[in-house]
C-alpha cells in the first residue's frame, strides 16, 4: 500500500473524469454538431459548438468537479452494506456500513456480513452516484479509492485537491458518507421494527424499559454476492463443465447448479432508487429455498440403544402384511386345507420381511455396534455376527459358534407371534397354546438356518 502515491490517485480521478466527459450524451451530441458544421463550412455553428464543448469540459475539470462532488452532491448519498431502501424504496432510514466497523473477536454467529469479500453499496440521489463510481476505481494492486479512504492512506487527501484546506474538507465530507454516524441514528416509519427483551427476566417480568429496538435492513452486499454466484451458471466455463459431465474419458470439472430459486424485484421500474448494486442487478434478487429438509425415513425399523428386543410393535408394523394374512386366517371359518395353506402363506410373508430386516441390520451396521446396545444377548449374536471377528471378542465368537442362541431366539419369536394373536383375539386366547407355539418355533428356526447357510455360500 505504501507504493501508492497521491499522483497515482490523482491520475485515476482525472482519467475517470475524462471518460465521463467522453461518454456524456450532450458532449457527444455537440461533437457531432461540430463535425457537421465543419463539413458545411458554417463558421458561426463551429464557434457555437466549440463554446458549448468548452462549457461542458469545464464541468468535468478536476478542481471544479471535485468541489461540486465533495461539497454539495456527496451529502445526497450514503455508502453501506445494509440498505434501508431495500425494505421500502421510500424509506429515509440510515444505511449501515458493516465493513467499516470493528468486528467482534470471537464471532460465534454467521451474519449477513460474514463473507470477507463483500462489495459495498450506495443509496441516494441518482445524480450523485457517479461519486460512488469514482470511489470504486482501482488505483493499484486491486486497491480502490474507497478502500484507501477506509484504511486512512496518507496519499488520499493530497490527491483530492491542490488546496490543502479544501482537500481536508473534501475528505471529511466523503468519510461522512462512508462511515456510520451512530450518535444520531435515524429510522423511518417505513422500516420494520422489533422490540427484543435484553434478558429472559425482562420477558418474564414484563418490564417496559429493558428492550432493544431491532431494525432489520436489506443485506444488499450479501444479496449481490449471491446474485453474482448464481449468475456463474451462465458462464462459458460452467456451461462447458455441465455439457462434459456425461462424456466419458474427459476430465470432469465442477460446476454450479441452483435449483428452486425464487426472484424478488426491488424498486419496481426504478431499481436505482433503492441502491447502485440493486440497479446493477436490474432490481432482481435471488432467494434460495428455505424449506425444511425432507428426511426420507427408512421403512425398515431402527434399533435404539435402550431397546431390549426387536420383537416389538415397530417390527410387527414392518411385517404388517403377513400379520394381516395371519389374522384373516384365524378369523375365517374353519377349513383345514385352506387354513393350512393360508397359515403357510402368512408365515412366509412374516419370515421374509423379518429376514429382510435382519439382513439390513447385519450388512449396514458396523461390526461391533451391539456393544453399546441394550438388546437381548441372543439377538445381538444373530444381528451382529461380524462382531465375532473383532479382537477381544473371543467370548462372543464362542457363543455365536455354539449356536445355542438360536433356540432362545426361536422362543422369543414364537412368544411375539403368540402375544400378537392374543391381543388381536382376546376371546379365543386358549387356541394359541403349546402346539402352535412349537410350530411357530420350528418355522422360524428353519428360516434362520436356511438364511445362514445362504450367507455362508452353501447355496
Amino acid at each position: 500500500m505504501d507504493s501508492i502515491s497521491w499522483q497515482d490517485i490523482r491520475k485515476v480521478i482525472v482519467d475517470f473524469l475524462q471518460q465521463r466527459l467522453a461518454n456524456n450524451s450532450s458532449y457527444k451530441s455537440e461533437l457531432a454538431k461540430l463535425e457537421k458544421a465543419k463539413q458545411a463550412g458554417d463558421v458561426v455553428a463551429v464557434n457555437e459548438s466549440q463554446q458549448q464543448l468548452s462549457e461542458l469540459a469545464k464541468r468535468f475539470d478536476f478542481e471544479t468537479w471535485m468541489e461540486d462532488a465533495a461539497m454539495r452532491r456527496i451529502s445526497w448519498i450514503t455508502i453501506g452494506t445494509h440498505i434501508s431502501k431495500g425494505i421500502h424504496s421510500s424509506s429515509l432510514g440510515e444505511n449501515i456500513n458493516y465493513s467499516t466497523q470493528t468486528k467482534p473477536i470471537n464471532q460465534n454467529y454467521i451474519l449477513s456480513a460474514t463473507p470477507l469479500s463483500l462489495n459495498v453499496d450506495c443509496s441516494g440521489n441518482a445524480a450523485a452516484l457517479d461519486i460512488f463510481s469514482l470511489l470504486n476505481q482501482i488505483v493499484k494492486d486491486d486497491k480502490t479509492i474507497l478502500q484507501l479512504i477506509i484504511e486512512d492512506h496518507l496519499a488520499v487527501v493530497t490527491a483530492l485537491s491542490d488546496d490543502k484546506q479544501k482537500a481536508s474538507l473534501y475528505l471529511a465530507n466523503i468519510k461522512k458518507a462512508i462511515f456510520d454516524d451512530f450518535q444520531h441514528p435515524k429510522a423511518s416509519e417505513l422500516n420494520k421494527q422489533i422490540f427484543w427483551p435484553n434478558a429472559e427476566e425482562t420477558y418474564l417480568s414484563q418490564q417496559d424499559d429493558n428492550y432493544r429496538l431491532l431494525i432489520p435492513l436489506h443485506p444488499s452486499s450479501l444479496c449481490h454476492l449471491v446474485y453474482q454466484k448464481v449468475q456463474t451458471r451462465f458462464s462459458d466455463e460452467n456451461k462447458k463443465a455441465r455439457e462434459q459431465r456425461r462424456i466419458k474419458d474427459v476430465e470432469h470439472q465442477p460446476y454450479f447448479s441452483f435449483h428452486h430459486l425464487a426472484v424478488v424485484k426491488l424498486g419496481g421500474s426504478n431499481p436505482q432508487g433503492v441502491s447502485q448494486l440493486t440497479s446493477n442487478q436490474g432490481g432482481r434478487n435471488f432467494l434460495l429455498p428455505s424449506m425444511p429438509p425432507k428426511f426420507e425415513k427408512s421403512p425398515i425399523p431402527s434399533i435404539g440403544k435402550q431397546q431390549e428386543t426387536i420383537f416389538n410393535h415397530a417390527l410387527q408394523y414392518f411385517c404388517r402384511f403377513g400379520f394381516r394374512l395371519l389374522f384373516e386366517m384365524v378369523a375365517a371359518p374353519d377349513n383345514v386345507v385352506e387354513e393350512r395353506d393360508n397359515r403357510k402363506d402368512a408365515f412366509a410373508v412374516i419370515l421374509s420381511l423379518l429376514l429382510k430386516f435382519a439382513r439390513h441390520i447385519q450388512h449396514t451396521m458396523p461390526a461391533g455396534w451391539s456393544r453399546e446396545s441394550s438388546l437381548n444377548f441372543n439377538q445381538k449374536l444373530w444381528l451382529d455376527p461380524k462382531r465375532a471377528e473383532l479382537e477381544d471378542e473371543s467370548d462372543f465368537k464362542q457363543q455365536y459358534e455354539l449356536g445355542n442362541w438360536q433356540d432362545e431366539l426361536e422362543k422369543q419369536f414364537a412368544f411375539w407371534i403368540q402375544t400378537a394373536l392374543q391381543d388381536k383375539f382376546p376371546t379365543i386366547q386358549q387356541q394359541f397354546a403349546d402346539p402352535e407355539f412349537r410350530e411357530w418355533r420350528r418355522e422360524f428356526g428353519k428360516a434362520v438356518k436356511a438364511s445362514q447357510r445362504k450367507q455362508e455360500g452353501i447355496f
